[in-house]
């Protein structure tokens, strides 16, 4: 049996985790991934020391034999925006969507090499970039798939016209078993990994929240051999409150950032991690801290963030993804909830006993089905929190001086993840559901200010803008 389209389950998938396997329908062989096409984009990264952006594609449907991780070549991507030609001029790689539209869509065939693409196991989810080398070394990025459910790592090495991703592939391009994370000694990577977290405040782990289940896992990202799974806490996220189902797992994970001369309790003088997961199906966070001696997970308190009783909300999950205001404090946390929809900031200071007051200080109302978030920190100017809404395929924008709401972005449909491209003050956001990926400028003064004025697919119309 084939699917047409990325697949949901009631809970899960209908409040914007569209993109879980039916594992109980299994499909007919599909057909070899295209290697320079957009096929349900999902997750996106901003290298951070070359003009890449580094997407995967989920083959959620099961149309095709993997999912692949591709490299857009973003200079010349941005040359071509710059001299677009006419409405249906397919001479051109880019070109103005209509007459009277403004908006320029591009051939993505035009600026990702074949060569460099690799292929995965199906399902994959975001991008995650380590450094395992230190600041100036290497970069290394860490996907998670479902099917298989692992974990697979990649060195993005330097090439003569072209970069390399490097994860032992075979001709086919496979990415080698040996790159991919699956089992300890003691433990195998449990299902539906939903994102994988690198450790942002020096710590050498990564963090892997599973979507269902209830899992949490742990990868020491210095094994001998490359990441390696560390530790599984089972049971770690609570099961949904109703009575017809009983789903638990999470979504997000962030790191608090640890003041020598005023540490908090739960980290030990600075010896141990601390951070926050978000639950899915429960309307709050858990915290957690590490111990890095034994790589073990030691799980911390609950932490509800409602005041309604969620077994009389109809939408479902809860809780999307998760991050601190400014990872170098780590005073403030921002939690996206997904239903109701809304951004919610907590008061994560630390109070006489040294532990984190996790007040409840603002609520902004979003748009539909909100999950994914990303901060952009514009030098001398009013940090903004970019909230992708896949329900009606929207991107808020919430400054953070005043949090408030100041844009809702037409984007496109299944909006997913949203990265910012710093260097370029733009912000990308993955559209699965259409195969493109919107462009979003975030350049102050810009007439295009908050608006997708390009994008990376073709055949998608016009959008309204408001």
């Amino acid at each position: 049996m084939r699917r047409g389209r990325p697949l949901g389950v009631r809970g899960a998938g209908s409040a914007g985790w569209a993109l879980v396997l039916a594992s109980a329908c299994q499909p007919d062989p599909g057909a070899l991934p295209s290697l320079d096409a957009l096929r349900q984009p999902t997750g996106l990264a901003v290298a951070p020391d070359r003009p890449l952006l580094l997407v995967t594609n989920g083959n959620w449907d099961r149309e095709q034999t993997d999912s692949t991780l591709m490299a857009v070549d973003l200079e010349t991507l941005y040359v071509e925006l710059a001299r677009p030609g006419e409405p249906g001029d397919g001479s051109r790689p880019c070109r103005r969507v209509a007459a009277g539209d403004p908006t320029i869509e591009c051939d993505p065939a035009a600026f990702i090499d074949p060569r460099t693409t690799v292929r995965l196991g199906t399902g994959a989810g975001n991008v995650a970039m380590d450094r395992p080398a230190g600041t100036d070394g290497p970069l290394r990025l860490l996907v998670p798939t479902r099917s298989p459910a692992s974990v697979t790592w990649v060195d993005v090495l330097p090439g003569d016209e072209h970069p390399i991703l490097e994860c032992g592939q075979g001709e086919d391009g496979r990415c080698g078993a040996d790159h991919e994370i699956r089992a300890s000694v003691s433990d195998r990577l449990p299902g539906e990994p939903a994102r994988v977290i690198v450790d942002d405040q020096g710590a050498r782990f990564a963090y892997v929240p599973h979507i269902l289940g209830g899992a949490f896992s742990l990868l020491n990202l210095d094994g001998p051999r490359g990441p390696e799974l560390a530790d599984v806490e089972g049971g770690f996220f609570r099961e949904a409150p109703f009575e017809d189902e009983d789903p638990a797992g999470g979504f997000g994970a962030a790191v608090r950032a640890c003041d020598p001369d005023l540490p908090s309790q739960e980290s030990r003088e600075c010896t141990r991690p601390f951070l926050y997961a978000s639950q899915r199906y429960f309307p709050g966070v858990r915290a957690l801290t590490v111990a890095p001696g034994l790589d073990l997970v030691l799980p911390g308190r609950e932490l509800s963030l409602t005041a309604f009783d969620p077994k009389v909300v109809e939408g479902r999950p809860f809780m999307g993804d998760l991050a601190f205001e400014d990872p170098a404090v780590g005073d403030r946390l921002l939690v996206v909830q997904t239903t109701p929809a809304a951004l919610l900031r907590l008061d994560t200071r630390l109070g006489p006993d040294a532990r984190p007051v996790d007040a409840l200080l603002d609520t902004e109302p979003l748009c539909d089905q909100p999950n994914v978030l990303a901060i952009h920190r514009p030098p001398g100017d009013e940090a903004l929190a970019l909230v992708t809404c896949a329900g009606e395929g929207r991107l808020a924008v919430v400054a953070l001086g005043s949090f408030r709401q100041v844009a809702s972005v037409a984007v496109g449909e299944g909006a997913f993840e949203v990265v910012v491209d710093a260097a370029r003050q733009q912000a990308y956001v993955s559209n699965p559901r259409e195969d493109t990926i919107s462009i979003v400028s975030l350049e102050h003064g810009s007439p295009r200010r908050f608006t997708e004025w390009a994008r990376l697919g073709l055949g998608a119309g016009s959008r309204t803008i408001d």
